[in-house]
């Protein structure tokens, strides 16, 4: 008897124990990031109308990558070799193109040869295969827990919108309200339940006010918006503006974002001092390695600014651009002054893009979202240099801070300026209490104690930066907590 007892006890322990093992087996072939992706979109906007936070309460640091040309220019299997790229550097978002018209081997087909109209560019035609493969995309992302900034139909680059060769700009006008109307209504039902979304108006064109490109893309939205009224909206418009200087579309946006060249913080600051506010992402700056003026801009010290000085200055989060990667392998400029075109694979892991994991980790193990601008120079109050202009010249000195109003965070970034050490000034007593001080260097996301540490929270005290951060630049972050630890 004991013996049949040890048996049947022996026997229930294998049963257990191949139960677990079959669960602990479905569970490895389950979609990656899917349990995360269900608790993370949809995302929405904070009580206090400053950040985005996700499905559960919890905030979104929206940390994106350029991908316009991803629908049309990669097959499946590629698709998920990017976005799985992109998961382990820590994007959560990318930025896309539902339909491309210019930035692909052969737009606007995709990478299988289907158009994503039947009769070309007759918005009344959707052809089903080309939007069954833009939906595998979208749910691809959502496994990943990626957010996709969709634009569903990109106007196109240039200042007269009349001009634009790039985009979908005569085709809209083409179209008529009707079918702008319909081919919205057409998108917000196909996508009214995919819950990874943000909508995106525009694309690179300051659409004019009481025109007929703005009647039609308007019905665009509406339309979409008809199926989906609770999908998050912005816009893309021309450089140095952000989503809400449109003023038809201002009202209808949920999400404001900022749209500069190299000195992120001048639109993004804009966009936080609006009342009454809205969150606000950095759109677009420099890409890495743009050609300007036949220098070289968008360096690896550049890319890190344009993060740390938008988030620093208000921002929800920030959208990172790379030459390398955004058309992947299409062509790249503008019609008629085309450039070589670059290996995405191998863009995806060059400095820039590995960086970006580093302002990820820095801000999400901290209290971003109660971060306030440090403006008027009351936190650091000496050398924080000069406040740029949002133009074509690249780099710059100035020193964006931001404190947490409880006073338990200060951080402060200094940006490159060569190889050699600067000194600002921390009036302490913001601080609510004495505070552990480190330099954090963003190129390898480690941390360099400050001597004396943890320092009184009273008077004025300088810091003075280690240097060159082993990259051949100097730029740091200057992190004060007054509960600080390892991170």
């Amino acid at each position: 008897m004991i013996r049949w007892q040890v048996v049947r006890l022996e026997l229930r322990t294998a049963f257990v124990a191949l139960a677990m093992l079959t669960l602990a087996s479905l569970r490895s072939t389950s979609p990656v990031g899917a349990a995360e992706s269900d608790s993370t979109f949809p995302v929405r906007v904070s009580a206090n109308n400053r950040y985005l936070e996700d499905a559960s309460g919890k905030s979104f640091l929206l940390q994106g990558d350029t991908a316009w040309s991803l629908m049309v220019q990669l097959t499946k299997e590629e698709t998920e070799e990017y976005l799985e790229n992109r998961r382990q550097k820590g994007f959560n978002a990318i930025l896309v193109n539902l339909i491309e018209q210019f930035y692909a081997d052969n737009p606007p087909k995709n990478k299988y040869g289907d158009e994503p109209f039947t009769t070309p560019g007759d918005f009344a035609t959707a052809n089903e295969k080309y939007f069954a493969h833009a939906d595998w995309v979208i749910q691809k992302a959502k496994e990943k827990g990626i957010l996709v900034v969709l634009n569903p139909c990109y106007t196109g680059f240039s200042p007269n919108f009349k001009t634009a060769r790039d985009g979908w700009v005569q085709a809209t006008l083409a179209n008529g309200p009707e079918k702008c109307r319909d081919y919205g209504r057409y998108i917000g039902r196909r996508y009214k339940n995919q819950t990874n979304i943000i909508w995106q108006a525009g694309g690179d064109t300051t659409i004019p006010v009481g025109s007929d490109l703005e009647k039609n893309w308007l019905e665009i939205l509406l339309g979409i918006r008809e199926h989906a009224p609770d999908q998050l909206w912005s816009a893309h418009w021309l450089r140095h503006t952000t989503a809400l200087d449109q003023p038809t579309f201002g009202p209808l946006m949920d999400i404001d974002n900022a749209y500069g060249l190299n000195r992120s913080y001048v639109q993004t600051l804009r966009a936080y001092n609006r009342t009454p506010p809205k969150p606000t992402f950095f759109n677009e700056g420099y890409y890495e390695d743009t050609a300007l003026n036949s220098s070289r801009v968008g360096t690896p010290q550049q890319m890190r600014a344009q993060a740390y000085w938008a988030l620093l200055s208000g921002a929800t989060g920030h959208i990172f651009g790379s030459d390398h990667v955004w058309m992947f392998g299409g062509p790249r400029g503008t019609p008629g002054n085309l450039k070589p075109r670059l290996d995405w694979r191998a863009g995806m892991d060059r400095q820039p893009s590995r960086e970006m994991f580093h302002v990820k980790k820095l801000f999400e193990s901290r209290a971003w979202p109660n971060l306030v601008p440090d403006q008027d120079h009351t936190v650091v109050t000496k050398g924080y240099g000069t406040f740029g202009k949002d133009d074509r010249t690249p780099g710059g000195d100035y020193v964006t801070a931001a404190r947490t109003t409880d006073g338990n965070l200060v951080m402060a970034y200094v940006p490159s300026t060569g190889t050699g050490t600067r000194t600002i000034s921390v009036d302490m007593v913001k601080l609510g209490g004495p505070a552990v001080a480190r330099w954090y260097n963003p190129t390898n996301g480690t941390y360099t104690p400050i001597a004396e540490s943890p320092l009184a929270n009273s008077g004025s005290r300088d810091f003075t930066t280690p240097g060159d951060n082993d990259t051949g630049t100097n730029d740091w972050l200057l992190v004060l907590e007054t509960h600080g630890k390892e991170q």
